[in-house]
């Protein structure tokens, strides 16, 4: 682990940070983290720790990790009732699988944007831990924050009354002085990030050089790293010996993000890691890089979906590689967001907060693909 001696849970400051918020109110806002970081610890060290040793198997190919959730957690849902069906629809999809289930839950509340503002200048929505969805409320809002912890506790507290069978959580580490303020030490002088058990760092903010990754580099828990497009060979060396410098297992896992028409540069990427001999695992994201734009809804299609993932594991196959997951947004709810033989949107039931999600029968529908491909490929060996 990399536990640096000039690490602390605010060097991030040090560098070049992207897609923060600002407060009109400053005073407010550190007031606010002050409060955050005076509260107790949500996960404790041992259910990280059991975590770890869960994704320790993953890095050594015994174990499949199947991560799903709402692209965008609303305070609105955060009920017993929600997370109830959510869990439930999780533990499911994951009983196909046989696989380790990690929820997109009890924290996804911020989001990176690739504008600032929308076509007429208002505010972009940014998540419910940052500002409304409501157009006439898009002013980041430190009070959110307090609303976040909150219901990342009253979620996790859900998760434990859960009967199912065992669900980790993770979320995007966006906004750093909030997820800071969660930083505790244990007596062995290691730094956990205590709001999740896996956080992951986004395209839009993984430079190597930058603030999320040298924030992330510190801490404990296993981290994600989304790559996608833009990735060179220097920039995924440079993050991923800055996350893991002693390549151990269960610590670094690249989530690829490239969209079905992009899936060479994978080839890269492999080869980039074998060259190196870094201790990685793959996952796919097969959401991300496939958005259009369908009667100005931003949609996704399940044939591009599908077609991405079989690609993916057709080429792992070949390079010698074992896929580590699948890391999908989805939701348990009777959504159409996501599309298939170009079938039309219901306006009334497009309700994503943000980016478009699988509905449970989509869901549903991929997992067993994937289940397929995963027999065939253990077949194989």
């Amino acid at each position: 682990m990399n536990q640096d001696k000039e690490w602390s849970q605010d060097s991030w400051k040090n560098y070049s940070a992207l897609q923060l918020p600002i407060y009109q109110d400053a005073q407010l806002y550190q007031d606010t983290l002050q409060k955050i970081k005076n509260l107790p610890e949500i996960l404790n060290f041992e259910d990280i720790n059991v975590f770890k040793s869960q994704m320790i198997k993953v890095s050594k190919g015994e174990k499949f990790v199947l991560q799903l959730g709402d692209c965008a957690e609303v305070f609105d849902e955060c009920t017993d009732e929600h997370w109830k069906e959510k869990f439930s629809f999780y533990d499911r999809m994951g009983q196909i699988l046989d696989a380790i289930v990690i929820g997109r839950t009890c924290g996804q509340f911020a989001k990176p944007r690739s504008q600032l503002l929308e076509k007429d200048g208002t505010l972009n929505y940014r998540g419910d831990l940052i500002n409304s969805l409501s157009r006439d409320d898009r002013d980041p809002d430190p009070s959110r924050l307090l609303l976040g912890a909150h219901y990342t506790k009253k979620g996790i507290e859900s998760l434990k009354q859960y009967e199912g069978q065992q669900i980790w959580v993770s979320h995007e580490c966006l906004h750093l002085g909030y997820e800071s303020a969660f930083v505790k030490q244990n007596q062995d002088k290691q730094y956990y990030l205590t709001n999740t058990h896996f956080p992951w760092i986004g395209d839009r903010t993984r430079l190597h050089d930058h603030a999320h990754s040298n924030f992330i580099k510190g801490i404990y828990n296993p981290v994600g790293i989304k790559i996608g497009q833009t990735i060179n060979k220097t920039e995924f060396i440079n993050v991923f010996k800055l996350i893991n410098p002693k390549n151990e297992d269960g610590r670094a896992f690249a989530i690829i993000r490239l969209g079905k028409n992009k899936l060479d540069k994978l080839k890269d990427i492999i080869h980039w890691k074998q060259e190196e001999k870094l201790n990685i695992s793959f996952f796919l994201d097969p959401m991300h890089g496939n958005n259009i734009d369908k009667s100005g809804h931003k949609i996704r299609k399940i044939e591009d979906i599908m077609y991405e993932i079989q690609q993916f594991f057709t080429i792992l196959e070949q390079q010698n590689e074992i896929p580590a997951g699948l890391h999908l947004e989805c939701t348990p709810y009777d959504v159409t967001e996501c599309i298939e033989n170009d079938e039309d949107i219901n306006p009334k039931k497009y309700t994503t907060a943000c980016d478009p999600r699988l509905n449970f029968r989509q869901t549903r529908k991929i997992i067993i693909f994937v289940n397929t491909l995963l027999k065939k490929l253990r077949n194989k060996q």
